[in-house]
């Protein structure tokens, strides 16, 4: 669990008989009861977390009575934790399967009957009535569509068993008998016995949902989250969630009662409802998409549009939707499919220099960060300043952000729970200055730690632990041999990994905490303390990684009081050419009083540097400088970089000078005409699934979302037509390595007529570059006569002129 975070900070205590001993501060602005759905780091850290980044302590059962894994946590101890923890604390989240059966791998098996989980239950009404006027916010689950998989009995049989459970909804409930043998197949291959115990549990459970929903109308629960854990299309679940919906509305609870997506971010969703409501806010967030729009995309193992599910999460925590740019919070959602991800890095980028709250919520890939976004963003921003970034859900991302915000208002508003209107004087202020630093530790910890899990571990060390287990005779599901060296390989990989991490993305950023009621609060990530590491269960998929860091509000800890952000981080300029182009500078005050810089910048010899400039910043003021830096012959596909530098002093005391600097980089390229940002557009012969011919001139060469791909033949064709007329003596095409086309021809539309550019066979090469005689064309084909395994696969098509006659 969460660790006592280390500020460096000295409070001031009030000596007995002063008048602040009357009323002695709080240690933080509330406490919360939280039941969590099992004992995993994001089931049971993060709710924590983000209750402690909202200045809240979270009251939590102790570790062993929530079990691991297949030992299942002890309901009936953790309801009688519960009960004595309700009375302390200011209100309550609490996750139904654990308090009746367990955990969430339990609410799979019929191990538990329903009299005995009705039973169980009963602790919400006695807690309720115990404490009428504190929130009681729960959630439950509706049951996926398998059981636990491993590599034994039952497990093997849970890939036939989510099979089955989608063709069950597809034959027995929507009448498509054009699969019922396939249906009947299906279940022949599965024990009875094990379909029987399926069937059982999702009885009970769905059961449980329905009394959980009258327990709100009876008003013993104040508000109730259905999340559908795994999911798609069809299934038990379909009907299942529609005679739920149904219910609510029959009982008039609808308004209380949510169903959607998610099972493992519930705890943490809700934890941050209590929390901005505690907190009298209701932030406004903005939402925008990456390369699919999120009307238009489902992410993997949900069931419903992804703009929905965002939009019911945001609502859920009593946030506000809005398209206004001054929106309190920027929420970048990253979808998959294709489509050039450079333009949403360069939008985080600027947001984050202009000093906006940026979350990034990641579900592009299921369960980790997307590798091609972090590319882009690692030379950007440091990744310590957004308000989150989650590759496990972006629920997640939503809460801390909406948290972060809510509690930045209520200071600078004044009203934080615990503060009564005379709770003033020194003693005070330093309360609010611990909690709120102690909240900004918090928060900070949270964002390394979802990093250090689902980018480090989940993308590069994951695999390995996996191929150790197997490749000792272990079942990497369910390890019971190797444990040890797995989890030894795991901590010692990631940790090295993580704690550069730390040192790139995280140590130097600047944070504003919130305002302790005379000041604004501002400090540095200072120092890694320590971190605990380990696999969360005894199988691969999650590393518990939780850091302990330390904050520093002392000047001398800062090596900078400004931010310098140079925009775009890239431009591109036509090769062997003199040009003058026109960049902006973004200096951000990240403390409270006037700071005096003098801009320059070092460019390349033989360039044309701009004329130094001076900038005072009045506190916390953003400023924009546009500069003007002369690009002198480039050569072809070569970058050169250019350092703005702002050194700067703080004018009351100038004898001390700090350094802030970025860096931007100019490529020469050629124009590329096949692109759609020019006007081209793109067919083909056809396409497999989502790879659409449109990917291939999207400006992306490295996602593998973004290609043409097509269904096995003989032959195939793709045909780009550009927006006019084009003088053209280069193709240049970006083929997936292992899979070259072996035998192609290019062709240019001349005057009408096609003409053939470039014929070749034999070709083992992932890039190649066809340079021909310039011409004039408004379309290039390229017909596919060869390929590996019959499928054509394609990133991208570049058509250029580099000629001196294209001018």
């Amino acid at each position: 669990m969460i660790t006592t975070t280390a500020v460096i900070l000295t409070l001031a205590v009030a000596l007995p008989g002063t008048p602040a001993a009357a009323a002695r501060p709080p240690a933080n602005l509330g406490q919360l009861a939280v039941v969590p759905l099992d004992d995993r780091p994001f089931t049971a850290y993060t709710p924590v977390a983000v209750a402690e980044a909202g200045g809240h302590q979270a009251l939590t059962p102790p570790k062993d009575l929530l079990g691991e894994y297949f030992t299942y946590g002890q309901a009936d101890a953790v309801g009688a934790w519960w009960r004595r923890a309700a009375a302390d604390a200011d209100g309550s989240v609490v996750a139904a399967p654990m308090l009746a059966y367990g955990g969430l791998v339990a609410s799979r098996t019929c191990q538990t009957s329903l009299a005995d989980a009705r039973r169980r239950l009963t602790v919400l009404d006695e807690v309720k009535r115990k404490n009428p006027d504190k929130p009681l916010y729960a959630f439950d689950v509706i049951m996926r569509l398998t059981i636990e998989p491993t590599s034994s009995y039952p497990g093997i049989y849970s890939g036939p068993i989510r099979r089955w459970a989608i063709l069950m909804d597809q034959v027995e409930n929507l009448g498509q008998e054009e699969r019922r043998a396939e249906y009947e197949q299906v279940a022949n291959e599965i024990p009875e016995e094990i379909k029987a115990d399926f069937r059982c549990a999702r009885a009970r459970d769905h059961q449980i949902n329905r009394d959980m929903i009258e327990r709100v109308a009876n008003g013993t629960i104040d508000y109730l989250v259905l999340g559908q854990d795994d999911a798609t299309e069809h299934g038990p679940h379909r009907l299942e969630k529609a005679g739920l919906a149904a219910l609510a509305a029959k009982l008039g609870v609808q308004d209380r009662v949510k169903i959607y997506p998610g099972a493992d971010i519930l705890g943490a969703l809700l934890v941050a409802k209590h929390i901005t409501k505690r907190l009298g806010a209701a932030p406004t967030v903005d939402v925008e998409w990456s390369r699919t729009p999120g009307d238009q995309w489902v992410a993997p193992y949900q069931d419903v549009p992804y703009a929905t599910l965002v939009d019911e999460y945001v609502r859920t925590l009593g946030a506000r939707p809005s398209d206004s740019p001054d929106a309190d919070i920027l929420l970048m959602a990253n979808t998959a499919g294709g489509g050039n991800l450079e333009p949403f890095a360069d939008r985080i980028h600027e947001a984050v220099a202009r000093g906006r709250l940026v979350a990034v919520g990641d579900d592009a890939l299921a369960g980790k960060v997307d590798s091609e976004l972090r590319s882009l963003l690692a030379p950007r921003i440091r990744f310590g300043e957004l308000a989150g970034w989650s590759g496990w859900n972006i629920g997640l991302s939503i809460s801390q952000s909406v948290v972060r915000a809510a509690l930045l208002q209520a200071s600078r508003t004044g009203r934080l729970p615990g503060f009564p209107g005379n709770s003033k004087g020194i003693p005070f202020q330093k309360a609010r200055q611990a909690i709120l630093l102690g909240a900004a530790t918090a928060h900070v910890e949270l964002t390394l730690q979802e990093l250090a899990h689902t980018d480090l571990y989940r993308n590069q060390v994951l695999s390995q632990v996996q191929a150790y287990a197997r490749d000792n005779g272990d079942d990497p599901q369910y390890m019971t041999k190797v444990f040890a060296g797995a989890n030894q390989l795991a901590v010692q990989r990631t940790r090295a990994l993580a704690d550069q991490l730390f040192a790139d993305e995280f140590a130097g950023t600047p944070i504003r905490a919130g305002n302790d009621s005379r000041d604004e609060v501002t400090a540095v990530v200072h120092r890694l303390t320590s971190w605990e590491m380990t696999l969360a269960w005894s199988r691969y998929q999650e590393l518990e990684a939780f850091p302990t860091l330390a904050l520093s509000t002392a000047p001398t800890d800062r090596g900078a009081l400004l931010t310098v952000t140079a925009l775009p981080l890239r431009t591109t300029v036509r090769p062997d050419s003199d040009v003058d182009e026109r960049v902006t500078v973004v200096l951000r005050n990240d403390v409270g009083t006037p700071v005096t810089a003098q801009l320059s910048a070092v460019v390349p010899d033989g360039w044309v540097a701009p004329a130094p400039t001076g900038v005072r910043l009045a506190p916390f003021a953003v400023v924009e400088v546009p500069l003007t830096v002369g690009v002198r012959q480039l050569a072809a596909e070569q970058s050169a970089t250019v350092t703005v530098e702002a050194p700067h002093v703080m004018p009351q005391n100038g004898h001390r000078q700090f350094a802030a600097s970025a860096t931007m980089t100019f490529g020469a390229v050629w124009r590329n005409v096949a692109l759609a940002a020019e006007g081209a557009t793109a067919t083909a012969s056809g396409w497999w699934r989502q790879y659409v011919p449109a990917h291939v001139i999207d400006g992306n060469r490295v996602s593998a979302g973004s290609r043409w791909i097509t269904d096995p033949g003989d032959s195939h064709w793709l045909q780009v037509e550009f927006a006019d007329p084009e003088l053209i003596d280069t193709v240049r095409l970006y083929q997936y390595g292992g899979y070259e086309l072996t035998a192609y021809r290019i062709s240019g539309l001349v005057d009408g007529a096609w003409q053939v550019l470039s014929e070749v066979t034999g070709n083992t090469t992932q890039v190649t570059t066809h340079t021909v005689t310039p011409v004039r064309a408004t379309a290039v084909r390229l017909d596919v006569l060869g390929s590996r395994d019959r499928q054509a696969r394609l990133y991208e098509i570049e058509v250029t002129c580099r000629a001196a006659a294209c001018g």
